[in-house]
């Protein structure tokens, strides 16, 4: 999606987050992100309070609002996660992804007291491999860790989301009947 503003802009004060939110496919609400905007990297703490609280203050009737961060244990990664009543970990079977969610489950438990999260196994190429890679983590999380942690289930690998992806398109519009589809 295109956009003109995005949460640059809210930050800066030129736009509210309400202004900035833009429809998308099926009618679901989108708040651009500021990709490849450095200074969204080096928000100090009270930014990400004031972006947070933004969030809580919308007017719209909100279902669920699903905050897509980045991998790893950023400032701003932890500070969003915090912030949400539940995490979801989505993690491929490799050794840099499965670091990633390991490393910032154990700071969201040992740092500030998350205790449960769910998994998410994407770009499985069989629901067994989904399951034995939450097996790995939870080995990992049980022996080290107090935390709970729950398995969602898995999203295939599929070329066709790649195609979807390509087209701008999510991969339920573009190809509904795709493993990829069916399983969101």
């Amino acid at each position: 999606i295109h956009t003109t503003y995005n949460l640059s802009h809210v930050i800066s004060g030129e736009r509210t987050l309400e202004e900035i939110i833009v429809t998308g496919p099926a009618g679901v609400q989108i708040v651009p992100a500021a990709s490849g905007v450095k200074s969204m990297t080096d928000l100090s703490p009270a930014e990400h309070v004031g972006l947070i609280r933004a969030f809580s203050g919308l007017s719209n009737d909100i279902d669920v609002l699903l905050i897509d961060t980045a991998a790893g244990i950023a400032d701003c990664v932890t500070s969003f996660t915090r912030a949400a009543q539940e995490v979801v970990m989505v993690v491929c079977d490799e050794p840099a992804s499965i670091t990633d969610a390991y490393a910032l489950i154990k700071v969201l438990n040992r740092d500030h007291g998350v205790f449960r999260f769910r998994i998410l196994a994407n770009m499985t190429h069989s629901l067994q491999e989904g399951r034995e890679l939450y097996a790995k983590l939870l080995k990992v999380t049980d022996r080290f860790l107090d935390v709970t942690m729950d398995h969602m289930g898995c999203v295939p690998y599929d070329e066709y989301l790649r195609k979807a992806i390509q087209r701008q398109k999510t991969v339920v519009e573009a190809y509904p009947r795709s493993k990829s589809a069916i399983a969101f």
